[in-house]
């Protein structure tokens, strides 16, 4: 049985297709732009969205414990973001990434739509219904579901075993 394509495909050992429209690759680099700004503002702790992305190491510890974490460790996981969007910066053109360089990408991703997700008040329960008569909101929650869809191939190319027809350029 053959796997359906998606926009992200296993093509050889670590290595992987993007099949992305022009539009759509735009599209993630006008929002890992916006990302870099809200990463980099003067106080993005004070932004919820933002906050979401660095979540309490110590969810059962005192605020203390969380402070000497955040201090400690805060700089490296803030690096490590504005790394990630570096790379998908870089490669957002190339037809083939390497396996680095796609979990820079599904790390970036999932930054992005959990921003985006926060922003709207995003529960598992909500669908466009909610957003009937907010266009902006409807345009958001549109770019939520593409930022979950997206994400999901790429976390099943990252997982899908390589075949015979992958490794020959099937």
């Amino acid at each position: 049985m053959r796997r359906r394509k998606g926009p992200v495909q296993r093509t050889g050992p670590g290595r992987f297709a993007v099949r992305l429209s022009d539009r759509e690759r735009d599209a993630v680099r006008t929002f890992t732009a916006r990302l870099r700004v809200l990463l980099t503002s003067e106080s993005p702790s004070s932004d919820p969205a933002v906050a979401r992305l660095f979540p309490p190491a110590l969810p059962d510890d005192d605020v203390l414990g969380n402070l000497e974490y955040e201090q400690q460790h805060g700089d490296d996981l803030l690096l490590g973001k504005l790394e990630a969007l570096d790379t998908v910066d870089r490669t957002l053109d190339e037809r083939e990434l390497t396996e680095d360089e796609l979990m820079a990408w599904l790390g970036s991703l999932n930054s992005i739509r959990l921003v985006v997700g926060t922003r709207l008040g995003v529960t598992e329960e909500t669908t466009e219904k909610d957003f009937a008569g907010d266009e902006q909101g409807g345009e958001m929650f549109a770019l939520y579901g593409y930022l979950t869809w997206l994400e999901g191939w790429v976390i099943q190319a990252l997982d899908q075993e390589l075949t015979a027809d992958d490794a020959a350029g099937a």
